[in-house]
């Protein structure tokens, strides 16, 4: 479990894919500082971050982080003459909500995953359902 928004506040640990590195020791500390951890024993509890710490490199502390890789791809197999709804009843979203997903969004263009495009290049589009965390 993490908190991401403790991460956004110093861009500087984002150094997973520069010079500097995933091990980076400001990167590898916020790295244990977002994790949350359970009830261990000190002792325990070290080792689990000094376990982290080891492989910092496999954690992404932003989508911008994450690299892209050229052995998969993605492809909806979609009949060209399907056509499927373009229009949308969007569920008002809270404040609360709407500021978190535009937050999102603007994570992903930033990371160059997703991009804006022309109305009528839109394919189809269905409502923005954002999950209830279990609790």
């Amino acid at each position: 479990v993490t908190n991401a928004s403790a991460a956004k506040s110093d861009n500087n640990v984002f150094t997973r894919l520069t010079e500097k590195g995933p091990f980076y020791p400001p990167r590898v500390e916020t790295i244990l500082e977002m994790i949350t951890y359970g009830p261990l024993p000190p002792d325990k509890l070290q080792q689990v971050k000094d376990k982290i710490a080891e492989f910092a490199d496999t954690f992404a502390l932003s989508v911008r982080e994450v690299k892209p890789v050229d052995f998969m791809t993605f492809r909806l197999n979609i009949p060209k003459d399907v056509e499927y709804p373009t229009k949308v009843n969007q569920k008002p979203l809270t404040q609360v909500q709407k500021e978190w997903y535009l937050s999102v969004l603007d994570e992903f263009d930033k990371a160059g995953v997703m991009r804006d495009i022309r109305s009528d290049e839109v394919k189809a589009a269905h409502p923005t359902v954002l999950a209830q965390k279990a609790h």
